[in-house]
């Protein structure tokens, strides 16, 4: 897992690399001006043109701007400096007082590229007055744009922003820090590329950034003399009259995720229509109320050997569903994924339910599932959704996988985001397809936390691989998803991108 630092860590690991292990700050701003200037460089080849513009706040950030300007210059391109602010900061005055090329009040016609060096990661709210006329210039120049450390504008620890620079490339100075990964972070940064310049840690990141290393040793090579008992069973438990859709597709993706056996159970009035549409699944009729699950002991209990059980998807909000949760959390002792209407039935009739739950649990919501269970308002969901995950998670003894464009999974101690999707994913029936991954995972045996950061992963995996085969995002259907996940596993043998 890559390190993802957030702004308090990244000043905590500036201080600590200048004052304790003696690095001057100069020599940082030095290193940092060379790798925008060395990203810059690659993008002016691979683009065709000579013509540089760096636009400089008076902070630290603009000053890697007239650092990798310099650097630039000496390298044989035109370059030229739009500074929007006296520097503030001796480092930035140190690397104003070393350019020599043309300082400039504008933007250069048939400029080629902008090197984005306004404000750092510390910045909050909208730019103003003489910085939001630039960033309006920068985004309507046609320029290629390199933001350094972060897009002028966005929020360094969530990722939005009212208004920001619109970056090709942003280069991570350091390690990579939330508001690259989260919101509107990857719309605005671009390709992100972090480079290292000498920065050390004082101490480990509470976050980390999920990669396919992190979960090919849950797919290990199989042993020959093995049988579909060694890789145990899956529940799902979902659909209703309305929605009978998403049992196929959860259970769909349990079976290609490698589990023994995968149970469906569904509300008897959706039996019939059922039978013989996924083979391979072992269907079971649990009794039901006006096309929805009702609470009925014996039958959930019959369930409960299974090593990781799915609920919620597709099941509509209700009464019988809330029992046949509550049921689970007292009695089921394996792995519980709670996910769609079981986390809106927890929120519509009481999520004290949680407490003093017996299984191993791990719930899936959206950022307005998230709101109901947490009583918190969208808005602050997006704009605090690791913290407030990390305390549900805490609070409840639970693991809490909160999607987005870059998944949030939390259990109170570890922190972990995802960003292996795309807006292919931007459709019903993808959450259908997560819960059936987690489910199978959680029948091999996988712990909570690790069920969701790989379920995740190979969601999004399976998504970008369905885009890449169809041609575009807006026609990959969940079905289409779910049917790339074995391709998706396959590919963690190379712990690498599929790009």
């Amino acid at each position: 897992m890559k390190a993802v630092l957030s702004c308090a860590e990244m000043r905590e690991a500036d201080a600590y690399t200048i004052k304790q292990c003696g690095v001057p700050s100069q020599a940082l701003m030095e290193r940092a001006g060379r790798a925008i200037a060395e990203e810059a460089e690659s993008l002016l080849n691979a683009r065709g043109g000579r013509r540089v513009l760096a636009v400089c706040g008076g902070g630290n950030n603009g000053g890697d701007g007239w650092c990798a300007a310099r650097i630039l210059s000496l390298r044989g391109f035109e370059t030229a400096v739009w500074p929007l602010a006296e520097p503030a900061s001796p480092d930035c005055a140190a690397q104003r007082a070393l350019y020599r090329g043309e300082v400039v009040g504008g933007i250069p016609p048939e400029t080629d590229l902008i090197i984005d060096a306004i404000f750092g990661t510390g910045f909050r709210g909208a730019p103003a007055g003489v910085y939001a006329d630039a960033v309006a210039r920068i985004n309507g120049s046609g320029a290629a744009v390199v933001a350094a450390d972060i897009p002028s504008g966005l929020n360094g620890e969530n990722g939005l922003c009212d208004l920001a620079v619109r970056a090709d490339v942003t280069v991570a100075v350091g390690e990579i820090k939330r508001g690259h990964l989260l919101n509107d972070g990857p719309d605005y940064c671009g390709r992100l590329v972090r480079r290292d310049i000498g920065i050390e840690l004082p101490a480990p990141p509470a976050a980390s950034l999920l990669e396919a290393s992190d979960v090919a040793p849950l797919f290990p090579p199989r042993r020959r003399n093995t049988h579909k008992g060694s890789f145990g069973e899956a529940a799902i438990l979902a659909g209703s009259r309305a929605y009978s859709g998403a049992p196929l597709l959860s259970a769909s993706a349990a079976l290609r995720c490698g589990c023994g056996y995968t149970r469906l159970a569904v509300p008897d009035a959706l039996f019939p229509p059922l039978v013989g549409r996924l083979p391979e699944a072992i269907l079971t009729a649990l009794p039901s109320r006006d096309g929805a699950l009702c609470a009925e002991e014996e039958a959930l209990r019959a369930l409960c050997s299974a090593g990781g059980i799915a609920v919620g998807m597709g099941c509509g909000v209700s009464r019988g569903v809330y029992e046949c949760v509550r049921f689970l959390l007292r009695e089921y002792e394996g792995t519980l994924i709670l996910d769609a209407d079981a986390l809106n039935s927890l929120a519509a009739f009481g999520t004290d339910a949680l407490r003093g739950h017996r299984c191993r649990l791990l719930l899936t919501p959206h950022p307005k599932e998230f709101s109901r269970l947490c009583e918190e308002p969208v808005a602050r969901v997006l704009q605090e959704g690791a913290a407030l995950a990390s305390r549900f998670a805490e609070e409840y003894g639970c693991t809490v996988l909160l999607k987005g464009c870059t998944t949030i999974v939390a259990d109170g101690k570890r922190l972990c985001f995802n960003a292996e999707g795309t807006p292919a994913l931007a459709k019903g029936g993808s959450g259908d397809v997560l819960s059936g991954i987690a489910a199978a995972l959680a029948a091999r045996g996988a712990e909570p936390f690790d069920c969701a950061c790989a379920a995740s992963f190979l969601l999004g995996r399976a998504g970008r691989l369905a885009e890449k085969e169809i041609g575009c995002a807006e026609s990959v259907t969940a079905s289409d998803v779910a049917a790339n996940l074995p391709r998706a596993i396959a590919s963690l043998a190379g712990s690498g991108d599929i790009r």
